[in-house]
C-alpha cells in the first residue's frame, strides 16, 4: 500500500463536443492538484461479487491528527463531487464546503483532523470507471463493477486503517455522503463516535427509485452513451442534461 501526492484535471466544454450550446459544467474547484492517492495494491473484492484488480482512493487533509488518533472526521460528499472539500497548501482554490472546514468554522481544524475521500466511483483520482484497468491499459468503463453505498464506505474505511485511525469522532455528510454517514455508523458502530446526516435517508421510497430509473434511463439513450465506452469519444450530456433536469424536479 503507497500514498502519493497525484494531479488530475477535469473535462471541460464536454457539451460542446456534443453540439449543445453551453459547456457541461465543472464539478470540481481548482485544478484537482494537491491530493494523496491510498492504493491498495491487490485484489479488492466489493460486497457485489465483482473485484477490482487494484483499488485507489484518492483523498485530502485538514488540521492535525491528535496523539490519540481520535479527533478524525470523516467528511463524506455528495455524487459528483471532487476530495477537495477546502483549500490547502498543496490546492489554494476554495474547496466544495469552504465556509465550513478550518479555524473556527464547524469543522474547527483547531480541534478536528478532517479527512474527505473522492468516492469509490468517482473520477477525481478514486477508482471508478474513467480509471485504467492495469491488467490491459484501458478504461474500465462499462467493465467496472457494480457497487453499493456500502462498497463506498468501506474503502473508506481501508483509508482509515492505512492511516492508522480505529475510531472516528464523527462522520458527516450530505447528499449521498449523508447516506454513507447513516451506512458507516450503522455498518462500523464501534468506529463511528457520532454521525451527521443532510439531505439524506437511510433507503430510498420507490417514488425516488422510479425518478432515478427514469434518469439512467435519459443517459442511456443518448447515442454517445455507447454502452459506457463513451470516454474516447463524445460524452453522452444530452442525456446528462435531461437527467439533472429531472433530478431538480425531486429536489423541490
Amino acid at each position: 500500500v503507497e500514498a502519493a501526492g497525484a494531479r488530475g484535471g477535469s473535462r471541460r466544454g464536454a457539451a460542446s463536443k456534443a453540439g449543445l450550446d453551453e459547456e457541461e459544467p465543472t464539478y470540481a474547484t481548482g485544478d484537482l492538484s494537491g491530493y494523496k492517492v491510498f492504493h491498495l495494491q491487490e485484489p479488492y473484492e466489493l460486497s457485489t461479487g465483482g473485484v477490482l484488480p487494484e483499488l485507489k482512493i484518492a483523498y485530502e487533509t485538514w488540521g492535525e491528527l491528535n496523539a490519540n488518533r481520535d479527533n478524525a472526521i470523516l467528511l463524506q460528499c455528495g455524487m459528483s463531487a471532487s476530495s477537495h472539500a477546502c483549500s490547502h497548501a498543496g490546492n489554494p482554490a476554495k474547496g466544495w464546503w469552504e465556509d465550513f472546514i478550518g479555524p473556527g468554522k464547524p469543522l474547527d481544524t483547531r480541534i478536528f483532523f478532517v479527512i474527505c475521500t473522492n468516492n469509490l466511483g468517482g473520477c477525481y483520482g478514486s477508482s471508478g470507471p474513467s480509471s485504467i484497468d492495469p491488467r490491459d491499459g484501458r478504461r474500465y468503463g462499462s467493465r467496472f463493477p457494480r457497487f453499493e453505498v456500502y462498497d463506498q464506505v468501506a474503502a473508506q474505511f481501508r483509508l482509515l486503517d492505512y492511516l492508522g485511525i480505529n475510531r472516528l469522532h464523527a462522520c458527516v455528510g450530505s447528499s449521498l455522503g449523508g447516506m454513507q454517514s447513516v451506512c458507516a455508523a450503522a455498518r462500523f458502530p464501534e468506529r463511528v463516535g457520532k454521525f451527521v446526516s443532510i439531505s439524506a435517508c437511510a433507503k430510498s421510497f420507490p417514488g425516488s427509485m422510479a425518478f432515478r430509473h427514469a434518469q439512467r434511463t435519459a443517459i442511456m439513450q443518448d447515442p454517445a452513451w455507447n454502452n459506457g465506452d463513451y470516454y474516447d469519444s463524445n460524452l453522452p450530456a444530452n442525456g446528462l442534461r435531461l437527467a439533472r433536469e429531472l433530478g431538480t424536479i425531486t429536489y423541490r
